[in-house]
Formats: C-alpha cells, sequence, structure tokens
C-alpha cells in the first residue's frame, strides 16, 4: 500500500501564514513576534494511505496522535492536506477515463 508522508512544523505554519498575509512585517519583526509567543510548538508527522487512512505521529516523543486529538493549526494542515490529496485523486481519475 503506497503512503504519503508529510511533516507539520507549527512554528514554520505560523511563519508562512504571516509571510503571506502581511506586506507590513519583515522577517525579523516576525520572528521576534513567534520568539515572544512562549508556546510550545508542536512537531506532527502526517502518514497518509491511499486507502484512506492516517498515521499522526508527534515528533517530539514518537508517540502517535488519533485525529481527534488535533486542535488549532494542525487541525488546519490536516483538512487542507486531505482536500488537496482527494482532488488530485479525483483529477487523476477523470484523466485515466477521457
Amino acid at each position: 500500500m503506497n503512503s504519503t508522508k508529510v511533516r507539520f512544523i507549527e512554528r514554520d505554519y505560523f511563519r508562512t501564514m504571516m509571510v503571506s498575509h502581511s506586506s507590513y512585517l519583515n522577517d525579523s519583526q516576525i520572528e521576534k513576534i513567534l520568539d515572544t509567543a512562549d508556546t510550545h510548538w508542536v512537531d506532527l508527522t502526517f502518514k497518509f494511505f491511499d486507502d484512506g487512512s492516517l498515521t499522526i505521529i508527534d515528533n517530539d516523543t514518537d508517540l502517535h496522535i488519533p485525529l481527534k486529538d488535533l486542535r488549532g493549526a494542525a487541525y488546519d494542515f490536516y483538512v487542507r492536506q486531505r482536500i488537496s490529496m482527494i482532488r488530485t485523486n479525483l483529477e487523476n481519475k477523470i484523466l485515466q477515463s477521457a
């Protein structure tokens, strides 16, 4: 069975969001904001299987995380990845049947 691994680093996710949505902040300002957040940044690996199943691993503890425990940016990332994979799968099926 084929699978796709995707790593999610919460700090990088927020940095990318800030860069893409603000033309007023420079890199050093964004880094300063993220540094002062004083939070534990999540670092996860998502393993998406062709049959639709999923494995989520916390890279800090090497423990499996159930999907129901995802919150905030990690859940948003998961949903966007899943939608992208479904869209790609459907486009491939349309191209095969054309």
